[in-house]
């Protein structure tokens, strides 16, 4: 112990072990009488003794410690730790800048970000923005953002095992599921196959889930994708033997191979595609497709050129047309062909009026104008392709669409494309009738049809099978009355 005459000074406020509520740095004069602190050593200030801080460049506070444990045993010496209920927060957590990562508000606000960058499809980097960081300092100043990499390893990958644990069990309580898959390329050119699954459940709720995108690097063949179709199945165990499993794809023969290798059962083609695919077949005809290339040249030239397109804006305001923009169709969409050639049809007078103009016509030498022949034809061949689009907006625009109208849309664009004394005045006309009929009729042909009959049959807009003659119609109401049956008595004696 040295003297009571020693002098202490308080230790800095950022030093925090209580420690330093009982010792002080000791200070001391130099050879030339100067008060200097001496941060090597403190002194207790409760008896004055001088204990050493700092040993071999290491600064500790366990001979203080060590000092009050011994000597001043009536002092408090460690805070006492108090148990909170779970999930409580003590008072320092609760004044603290930012909410603990293990809080149950910090984890509540991590996950439904997570949940919102699952649905929206939106990129982890967004938890990194600027602008989003600085809405959620708005909204709740204490929560801390994780970073992006927290959401890509963690939370999206709880999320998606939780959803698809959910959606298993709830594929296992269905008798029947109806499957759709596509194969499709990205923009950076790698290809994907989807899978998506319905069903509809006891309360006749109709459910829908994506089951999954996976990559398919291999060759598109139909063995190769009935090989990702058995996985699937097995994957999301619904490859139960009670289970019904209908499956629909478009029309490639690979899909054909690859539905059937997997043993699924009923094999339905897209409608959407079946018309695409006709409509293409009619769009094919000679004097059609020259008609096509004419006026895909005109809309083209109206794209490149900004000066065409600002003359054929002020034609369209001098001629009280609407301002609309020339469509150039995408040809592996037909309908995007249908709207090319309505818009020309509805603003040929002022395309006409805009290449007459000597700046244009000087860099359009090349386009022709089509005339009055031409664009009777072009009438004739939009008013052919009418059905076709309806029955493409019908099942694009329907929100829950059903095979039920598969039969009914198909007998109507067959009857559109049905010769009649018309078709003598345009062969154009007549060629993409028959091209047309010949491609469509051959679909849904055999079992399926039958199936599809049936379908529509149990749609109360569709009951009556108007389509159908008497004969045929019989059919149809005698086999589902037979099915009905056979599923009564199947129920019964499972109760």
């Amino acid at each position: 112990m040295e003297s009571n005459e020693v002098e202490i000074e308080d230790a800095p406020p950022g030093y925090k072990s209580y420690v330093w509520q009982y010792f002080g740095f000791l200070i001391k004069k130099d050879k030339d009488g100067n008060r200097v602190t001496d941060k090597t050593k403190t002194v207790c200030k409760l008896c004055h003794a001088v204990i050493p801080y700092t040993t071999s460049n290491t600064s500790n506070t366990s001979n203080m410690n060590h000092h009050l444990q011994r000597h001043h045993k009536n002092v408090k010496t460690a805070p006492e730790k108090t148990s909170l209920p779970k999930g409580q927060l003590t008072m320092k957590q609760v004044l603290t800048p930012t909410l603990p990562p293990s809080s149950p508000r910090a984890k509540q606000i991590t996950r439904l970000i997570g949940e919102f960058i699952a649905d929206y499809m939106a990129p982890f980097n967004m938890v990194e923005n600027r602008k989003f960081i600085q809405m959620f300092n708005v909204l709740e100043p204490k929560f801390k953002m994780p970073c992006r990499g927290h959401f890509s390893e963690k939370v999206i990958p709880e999320i998606y095992n939780e959803t698809k644990q959910s959606v298993k069990e709830y594929l296992k309580n269905v008798d029947c599921v109806a499957l759709t898959t596509d194969s499709w390329t990205s923009r950076a050119t790698q290809s994907y196959i989807t899978i998506t699954a319905e069903v509809i459940n006891e309360k006749w709720e109709r459910k829908s889930f994506v089951l999954q995108t996976r990559e398919l690097s291999e060759s598109h063949t139909g063995v190769n994708i009935a090989h990702v179709l058995r996985n699937a199945l097995s994957e999301w165990e619904i490859t139960r033997p009670q289970t019904t499993i209908a499956c629909v794809t478009d029309n490639a023969s690979n899909m054909d191979i690859a539905v059937r290798e997997s043993g699924l059962h009923p094999h339905i083609k897209c409608l959407a595609h079946v018309v695409n695919l006709a409509s293409k077949r009619g769009l094919a005809v000679s004097r059609v497709a020259r008609l096509l290339g004419r006026v895909r040249r005109i809309t083209t030239f109206f794209h490149k050129s900004t000066t065409a397109s600002a003359v054929l804006t002020n034609k369209q305001t001098q001629l009280e047309l609407p301002r609309h923009k020339l469509i150039t169709d995408v040809q592996t969409r037909w309908n995007s062909t249908y709207d090319m050639l309505a818009h020309y049809l509805e603003q040929q007078a002022a395309v006409s009026a805009a290449l007459s103009c000597p700046g244009i016509r000087r860099n359009a030498r090349e386009i022709d104008t089509l005339d009055n022949s031409d664009i009777s034809d072009v009438e004739d061949i939009v008013k052919l392709l009418k059905p076709l689009k309806t029955a493409t907006t019908v099942v694009c625009d329907e929100k829950e669409p059903t095979v039920s109208l598969i039969i009914p849309l198909k007998f109507m664009i067959e009857q559109s494309m049905s010769p009649d004394e018309n078709d003598t005045q345009s062969q154009t006309i007549a060629n993409m009738k028959s091209a047309i009929l010949l491609d469509i009729s051959d679909r849904y042909s055999g079992d399926c049809n039958d199936m599809l009959q049936e379908c529509t049959a149990l749609d109360p807009r569709f009951r009556s099978l108007s389509h159908l003659n008497d004969e045929q119609r019989e059919s149809v109401y005698a086999r589902i009355r037979e099915k009905a049956s056979a599923l009564h008595e199947q129920r019964n004696q499972v109760g």
